[in-house]
């Protein structure tokens, strides 16, 4: 039964967490749109981004609320799971990243409800469209002090590492260490990079489905400015997302050789190893049948950190390898990655052909696909790092079997919390959709620009 709790431990977090991160990324992407807007509607004055700004704020009070909720799951979870893990993230000081990311949820409460509530308090509508820009910062912020902690976890630093798992005496040097550790900047970089574009990829994805159904001229107007704001946002943060995921490979090449290892397929360590693409990758590490190119792999890892020397599962204890499916979602993220990038290379090319994305179809039902295969990558790149880390719940110092509950009386529990996000995830995203639909019969142009600068609910 002991062992049976931990996989069922694992597998309860990682389902509601990989549900909750889709509520993360859509918030995020909401309030980039929605500030982005606004900033718009006011400095040319058009009426159909005030539209969109009044229709997506209603619909981020929505997710702003279920996502608060499904946070408080998430900490509730922490503590029932994986009571050894929340000890020594106390007795190190990195719970300082949890108290951090709650300061930044404040802030974004209280900039919500200056926006939403007190709209007609501001003389300025450039101070109303200020207190988006917080709510973006306080979400973005969120997102960097949860990551700064799950770096941490790749990383370990600010307490004895290397002699506590032998001794089990923590001396902490450092409880601040949690915001600097050594993967920190990689990690967030590229997990903030990654979430705007899932976000607003996604948001485009149901704002193209609307152009391509509704024929009414005004909505198409405000449809297809929320949609170029989500291109541009999304083609930005998908630049992003490359040079900084090519970074984290880099930090994880010099901090996690094991879990690089597992990412690229290497059996044996060596030196000029090709790029190896998919294939069987068996449970004694042997990799075939896939695509292999020549000395690539080598050369980047070379020229990105000057290693040549490259590491191999054959180096570590079995028992510490990683499940070696993560080569397999790593290949996938990469490939998704790159089907992303030729979306927007045909966007591209389309504006230097001066050809207009919305009188196209076949474009605009691709940023459907491509809305919602981003989220499919997005719970890729989670599911690669997090399980590349097995079985370690913090790198090298704590295994998750020694951190995890093993009560059976979690079961019950568990699956109930499970069966509530089935419903969840559809339900609130049914109630997005609605909220969004809500004001098409009545809501006027003319309206659109006395409520550009507030939103009233």
């Amino acid at each position: 039964m002991s062992f049976s709790m931990v996989f069922f431990d694992r597998f309860m977090f990682a389902f509601t967490i990989g549900s909750h991160v889709i509520l993360v990324a859509t918030s995020i992407g909401l309030i980039l749109v929605i500030t982005i807007a606004e900033f718009l509607s006011i400095r040319k004055n058009d009426v159909y981004y005030g539209n969109l700004v009044h229709r997506l704020t209603k619909v981020f009070a929505i997710s702003f609320g279920v996502g608060t909720a499904s946070g408080i799951v998430m900490a509730f979870e922490l503590t029932m799971l994986f009571p050894g893990f929340m000890t020594l993230v106390s007795k190190t000081g990195a719970a300082a990243a949890l108290y951090a990311e709650i300061f930044a949820f404040f802030l974004e409460t209280f900039a919500l409800i200056l926006y939403i509530y007190y709209a007609d308090a501001f003389r300025s509508r450039y101070a109303h469209w200020f207190c988006s820009l917080l709510i973006a910062v306080g979400s973005i912020m969120s997102a960097v002090f949860i990551t700064m902690l799950n770096a941490w976890m790749n990383t370990p630093a600010g307490f004895n590492v290397q002699s506590y798992p032998v001794t089990g005496v923590l001396t902490v040097t450092n409880p601040w260490a949690v915001f600097s550790s050594p993967s920190a900047g990689a990690e967030v970089a590229h997990v903030v990079f990654a979430t705007i574009f899932t976000g607003c990829m996604l948001i485009g994805a149901y704002l193209a489905y609307r152009y391509l159904r509704y024929q009414d001229s005004e909505e198409r107007a405000m449809l297809g400015r929320g949609t170029t704001i989500c291109w541009w946002v999304g083609l930005i943060a998908l630049i992003g997302a490359g040079i900084s995921g090519s970074n984290e490979m880099a930090t994880i090449l010099k901090l996690q050789p094991l879990k690089y290892a597992a990412f690229d397929a290497n059996t044996v360590p060596g030196t000029g190893f090709p790029e190896r693409l998919f294939g069987i990758l068996s449970s004694n590490g042997t990799w075939c049948c896939g695509i292999q190119i020549p000395g690539v792999q080598g050369f980047l890892a070379s020229f990105e950190t000057g290693v040549t020397s490259l590491p191999g599962l054959s180096q570590y204890v079995q028992s510490d390898w990683p499940p070696l499916i993560v080569h397999t979602t790593f290949d996938l993220m990469v490939l998704g990655g790159f089907i992303a990038g030729g979306f927007f290379l045909m966007w591209i090319i389309g504006l230097f052909l001066k050809k207009k994305p919305f009188e196209s179809k076949l474009f605009l039902l691709l940023q459907v696909i491509a809305g919602l295969g981003s989220i499919v990558v997005y719970e890729l790149g989670w599911i690669t790092d997090e399980v590349g880390r097995q079985p370690w719940v913090v790198y090298n110092v704590l295994k998750v079997s020694a951190a995890a509950n093993n009560s059976p009386s979690l079961l019950i529990p568990g699956i109930l919390i499970m069966i509530f996000y089935i419903f969840l995830l559809p339900t609130t995203f049914y109630f997005f959709t609605r909220v969004f639909h809500s004001k098409l019969e009545h809501e006027k142009p003319e309206e659109a620009e006395v409520m550009a600068g507030g939103v009233n609910l």
